[in-house]
C-alpha cells in the first residue's frame, strides 16, 4: 500500500511532503516527495492529506463507556452511585455492548492503543476480552480490577470467593483466546483498583503476582482526592503515606501505571522517581470530580515519567487530542491561580505525549510514530489549507474533531 501526503513525524517541525509505503503491516519506506512514476500509484492520501500516528491513551475504564456526564458528585460518592452499578450491569450481561461501544468511539477518535481497566469478573472478562482481540486490531494492555472491600456484593465477590479457595487462584486475567502471551501489542495487567477496595491480602496476592510475573503492567490509582487520602490513613494507619502501601506490597516498579496522583507529599514524589513508575495524567476527570488540579512543575522537578489518559468516564473526552488540550489547560490554570505553571507544555510536547511518549512508556517502541520500521497505526487527515503553518499542531489540538480523519488504519488494516 501506498500512502500520499504530508507526513508528520516530529510535531515540532513542519510536516514532510512525501509518501510511505506500507508492507506486512508496517512502514518500509519513508519518501519526501512525490512517489516515482514506476512506483505504485497511491491507494490513500494525496497531497493535500495530513499523515499522524494513531494516538495512545494511557489510562482509560471500559465498563465506564455510557457513565460520562453524571456531574456534581466527589470521587468517592460518584463510584458508589454512577460507576459501580455501571460496572455490575457489566457483569450481568452488558459487556459484549459495552465494549463494541468502547471499541467504536476509541477507533472514531483515532486512537489505536490503550491502557485500559475491566471490571472485577472473571469469566465475562476473559470473553470480551478474547472479541475484542479477535474483531478489532487496537492495541490493549488491560486487566480484571481487584476489590474485595468498600464496594457493592456483586463487584467484590470474585476476589472473597478466590480468597476462600486453596491454593489461592492468581488475580490475573487469563489470556484472551486466540492471542499469545508474547503478543505485545495486547497485553494483560495486573489492577488493584486503588488501596481503599483492596484488603492487606489482596494488595499482597497482586505483589506475589507481580513478582511471578515481572514484565506484568500494574494499573492502579493514586492521591486523586482529598477525601480518599483521608480515607486511606483511616485504612493503613501504619504506612507513611498512601504511595508507602502500595510500595510495601511490591506493586511500585518501572510498570506501574498510577493514575491522577494529585495530591501527592514530597516523599511520595520522590519515592516514585526512585522506583521510576509512571503517572497517568489526567486533566478533564481532576476537574470534571473537582478533585484538584495536578501539579505539573512537581512532576517534572522529580524527573516523573508521566504520561496522559482520558479516565472515561470522569474524563468526557475520548480524543486524545482534547485530553492534551485540557493538560495545557490546567497547567495555564494553575499559573493563573498562582499556585504553579512554571511550565506551561506547547502543543508539540502535548502532541509527542499522546503518540511517541505513550507509547514508549507503554512499552510499544513500535507504536505512535512514523519510521521505517514502525507498525502501521496511521491517521489519514483533511484539513484546511489554512492550518498549514507554525500553528498547524496547535490548530489540530484546539480544533480537534473526529470529522477531520477520513482513513485509520491500525496494524496496517483500515479500521
Amino acid at each position: 500500500m501506498i500512502i500520499q501526503g504530508h507526513i508528520l513525524t516530529d510535531p515540532s517541525r513542519p510536516p514532510m511532503p512525501g509518501w510511505i509505503r506500507l508492507q506486512d503491516r508496517r512502514i518500509a519506506e519513508l519518501n519526501e516527495g512525490p512517489p516515482p512514476a514506476d512506483a505504485m500509484p497511491p491507494t490513500s492520501g494525496g497531497p493535500h492529506t495530513l499523515i499522524t500516528p494513531a494516538f495512545i491513551d494511557a489510562h482509560m475504564h471500559f465498563p465506564q463507556i455510557d457513565s460520562v456526564g453524571c456531574d456534581g458528585l466527589p470521587l468517592l460518592e460518584w463510584l458508589q452511585t454512577v460507576i459501580f452499578p455501571a460496572e455490575t450491569w457489566w457483569g450481568q450481561g452488558g459487556a459484549h455492548a459495552m465494549m463494541r461501544t468502547a471499541a467504536h468511539r476509541l477507533t472514531r477518535q483515532g486512537t489505536g492503543g490503550v491502557a485500559a481497566y475491566l471490571t472485577s469478573h472473571a469469566d465475562i472478562n476473559h470473553s470480551v476480552l478474547s472479541r475484542l482481540a479477535g474483531e478489532t486490531n487496537l492495541r490493549f494492555i488491560t486487566g480484571r480490577v481487584g476489590m474485595d472491600r468498600n464496594a457493592p456484593d456483586a463487584l467484590t465477590a470474585t476476589d472473597l470467593e478466590r480468597a476462600r479457595r486453596r491454593p489461592i487462584p492468581s488475580p490475573m486475567l487469563a489470556q484472551p483466546d486466540g492471542v499469545p502471551t508474547d503478543d505485545h501489542r495486547r497485553r494483560i495487567s495486573l489492577n488493584p483498583r486503588f488501596a481503599v477496595s483492596c484488603t492487606d491480602e489482596l494488595l499482597a496476592e497482586f505483589g506475589w503476582a507481580a513478582k511471578d510475573n515481572p514484565n506484568c503492567f500494574i494499573q492502579t490509582h493514586l492521591s486523586e482526592s482529598i477525601p480518599e487520602c483521608d480515607f486511606i490513613r483511616e485504612l493503613f494507619p501504619d504506612d507513611p503515606h498512601y504511595t508507602g502501601v502500595y510500595d510495601r506490597f511490591g506493586l511500585l516498579h518501572e510498570r506501574t501505571i498510577l493514575a491522577h496522583c494529585v495530591h501527592l507529599t514530597r516523599p511520595e514524589w520522590e519515592l516514585i522517581n526512585e522506583r521510576r513508575a509512571i503517572i497517568a495524567h489526567c486533566p478533564q476527570a481532576n476537574t470534571f470530580l473537582e478533585s484538584g488540579l495536578f501539579d505539573l512543575d512537581a512532576a517534572r522537578d522529580h524527573d516523573i515519567r508521566l504520561a496522559l489518559g482520558t479516565d472515561l468516564a470522569a474524563g468526557a473526552d475520548v480524543a486524545m487530542p482534547r485530553v492534551a488540550r485540557a493538560m495545557i489547560e490546567t497547567a495555564k490554570a494553575r499559573r493563573l491561580c498562582a499556585v504553579g505553571g512554571k511550565h506551561i507544555p506547547t502543543p508539540p510536547e502535548a502532541w509527542n505525549m499522546i503518540t511517541r511518549g505513550n507509547a514508549d512508556l507503554l512499552d510499544w517502541p513500535d507504536a505512535g510514530r512514523i519510521e521505517v520500521g514502525a507498525a502501521a497505526d496511521l491517521l489519514l487527515l483533511r484539513i484546511p489549507e489554512t492550518w498549514y503553518d507554525e500553528h498547524l499542531v496547535g490548530r489540530l489540538i484546539y480544533n480537534w474533531d473526529a470529522e477531520l480523519i477520513e482513513k485509520r488504519i491500525f496494524d496496517g488494516v483500515e479500521a
